[in-house]
């Protein structure tokens, strides 16, 4: 079936559609931000997807398409490498005796949101 959907460049129909609640998440009900959505997919949709960016990833990987220093949405695990990379830094610094400097980017919703009022009307 997979196969058939790449073939002809479609999927069905009822693959596309999903259905999105929200959960409450702490504190009081009528603030927005204690409430996380999830949206629930037809498995079948959730398994070709799977096997499609698992393909892409390997793809990349075996293209060298992406930055080494990319380190998100890749199947190694970066968090490790990052700490490793922070504290030779430090170490660094600190047998040199010298000044290095670190900076920390916290990026929330780095890719956009859906407005709050579409969540309320839905």
């Amino acid at each position: 079936m997979f196969n058939i959907c790449l073939q002809v460049a479609d999927i069905p129909a009822s693959w596309k559609t999903s259905r999105t609640i929200l959960i409450h998440k702490k504190d009081e009900l009528e603030k927005l931000d204690n409430w996380r959505s999830i949206s629930l997919s037809n498995t079948i949709y959730k398994l070709f997807t799977k096997c499609m960016a698992r393909k892409l990833s390997d793809w990349c990987e075996m293209n060298e398409v992406l930055s080494h220093a990319q380190k998100g949405f890749s199947p190694f695990d970066g968090v490790l490498e990052n700490n490793f990379l922070l504290a030779q830094h430090l170490e660094s610094a600190r047998r040199a005796k010298t000044d290095k400097f670190t900076a920390w980017l916290d990026i929330s919703n780095a890719f956009g949101s859906v407005p709050k009022q579409v969540i309320l009307d839905s």
